[in-house]
């Protein structure tokens, strides 16, 4: 049985530790958790399903010190590296492997700036670990995806990935107005040049994109729009005043010898009306302008799921489906393009996923 400890336990959080109390061959041995509220808990009475005998934490010690083959961190931690990196390091040296789906920019450490990649493989030299970062976008639709079609692709000129997303369902009050800015003042942003060191979340696919296909991205370039919330609004995680931001559209651009070659678009809105020239959808879509064009739409939350339910689920369940072959990978920070292709092993029919949804 694989020993597993679940780090967090927000809504993918829940979705991952029930996963993983359903799974045949993993064990659940332990839970941190960052709520008072939650500590001391069974973490079945926390994700809704039968108790299991594993109580949540919320002492971190306690968790380094615990015998475990692999953590899965499941932090909201898009607000800087440090803290996650400290933390991880500690994990990966104490012998224990890591899936992480926090801190996106850690899918592909080279955009997570200076020094992290080499501290985290320090880590695993220590620990005889490895460390591998996934989830939905990035992790599958803005790298995965578009890879895929790279195989069967002989020129490309332009690469677009986009997410489209209503969230006015999410109920995750920090990521919706701290971490997206939905509430916000609104405001339009031009195209902005940015630096490749530190590019976060947006760089770290499109780099990733650029080393498989062995291209040198000179710099990206960001822009946004927003709408504003035509009255008061009420979504899952709160409330939306009037003029704030109730939807955005932004995107960065890889420029690649002089011109625009890899764009990452998220079109994002929480209930409000969207201007007409939006793209529609719900889900992730890849177009490329080459020999031959492409147009691949993956669409999620059919047959009455709610979209940001079984996105989270998504993310949830890459995770999941990624640790044997994190435990099968050499020590070493491992990202999608050193694994091979991740595969959700022992699913057809049954599932492991004991989703109830929000």
């Amino acid at each position: 049985m694989v020993k597993v400890i679940q780090w967090c336990t927000g809504v993918a959080g829940q979705h991952a530790a029930r996963a993983v109390i359903a799974h045949p061959d993993f064990d659940l041995v332990g839970c941190y958790v960052m709520s008072e509220a939650k500590a001391g808990k069974d973490v079945g009475e926390i994700c809704g399903v039968a108790p299991t005998g594993v109580l949540a934490t919320t002492d971190k010690e306690a968790i380094y010190a615990m015998e475990a083959d692999v953590v899965l961190y499941m932090a909201l931690e898009e607000f800087g590296v440090e803290k996650p990196v400290e933390e991880l390091c500690r994990l990966l040296a104490s012998g224990k492997n890591v899936v992480s789906t926090a801190t996106t920019s850690l899918i592909y450490p080279k955009a997570a700036g200076a020094g992290v990649l080499e501290r985290l493989e320090a880590a695993c030299r220590e620990g005889g670990t490895s460390f591998h970062a996934t989830g939905i976008h990035p992790g599958w639709g803005g790298d995965i995806l578009p890879l895929t079609l790279s195989a069967v692709t002989g020129r490309i000129d332009r690469l677009v990935m986009q997410e489209i997303m209503d969230y006015s369902t999410y109920p995750a009050p920090v990521a919706m107005f701290q971490l997206m800015g939905f509430g916000g003042p609104a405001h339009n942003v031009p195209p902005t040049d940015v630096p490749i060191e530190g590019s976060g979340s947006f760089g770290a696919p499109l780099l990733m994109i650029a080393d498989a296909l062995g291209a040198t991205i000179e710099k990206f370039v960001f822009q946004m729009q927003t709408i504003p919330a035509p009255e008061d609004m009420v979504i899952a995680a709160g409330t939306l005043a009037k003029g704030t931001v109730a939807g955005k559209r932004y995107s960065f651009t890889a420029i690649i010898d002089g011109e625009p070659k890899l764009t990452i678009e998220h079109v994002t809105r929480a209930g409000a009306p969207v201007p007409a020239d939006w793209p529609e959808g719900r889900g992730w879509y890849v177009r490329i302008e080459g020999a031959p064009s492409w147009k691949l739409s993956a669409e999620i939350g059919l047959d009455g799921q709610d979209n940001n339910d079984a996105g989270c689920l998504a993310g949830a369940m890459h995770a999941i489906h990624a640790i044997p072959y994190v435990l099968e990978a050499e020590p070493g920070v491992r990202t999608l393009t050193d694994l091979p292709m991740i595969m959700g092993r022992g699913i057809l029919g049954k599932g492991v996923s004991g989703s109830p949804g929000f």
